[in-house]
């Protein structure tokens, strides 16, 4: 992105996640449309101070989303694919505690951002609606480049060799 190192107007909180997506672009080969860039950055920095994002509970969150209506069904669904985003690209080993499979963090995201797209096309926002359904559509990007960002310890390689196997 184009900001300069020090500008008043962007928080630096925004600056470090914006060299944190670069970083993982580049380990992971892949070049995010500028849309998906920001987009994955404003994620980061949404939830920088959320501690309990890796305790939500995706399956709850979309059933949960069900029950509500309007703007708090909308912000459900964008809390539950953002925490599925996070937990499929920065903490993937999360799957083995749980439980599930490696792929159960990105099929919750995709469910709940294309929950979201139906919502903001069917309430008139045909736009919104369709730049969440390329969220989902390419969810597997997003995952990619967070998990090429991350530092890897050697019991970090080995979890993800196994994430692989299931």
């Amino acid at each position: 992105m184009l900001l300069p190192k020090s500008n008043p107007y962007v928080s630096g909180e925004f600056s470090i996640f914006d060299t944190l997506v670069k970083i993982g672009e580049e380990k992971s080969f892949v070049t995010l449309p500028f849309q998906f860039h920001i987009f994955l950055v404003n994620c980061l920095v949404e939830h920088v101070r959320d501690r309990a994002i890796v305790h939500h509970v995706l399956a709850l969150g979309l059933l949960n989303s069900t029950a509500k209506k309007g703007e708090q069904a909308n912000v459900l669904l964008k809390r539950t694919g953002d925490a599925a985003l996070l937990l499929a690209g920065l903490f993937p080993e999360r799957a083995l505690r749980l439980h599930v499979s490696s792929r159960y963090f990105r099929f919750m995201g995709q469910a709940a951002y294309a929950g979201l797209a139906a919502k903001f096309e069917a309430t008139g926002r045909p736009k919104r609606g369709e730049f969440y359904d390329k969220v989902a559509e390419h969810f597997h990007l997003l995952e990619k480049v967070l998990g090429a960002a991350r530092v890897l310890s050697d019991w970090d390689r080995f979890q993800r060799l196994l994430l692989r196997f299931q």
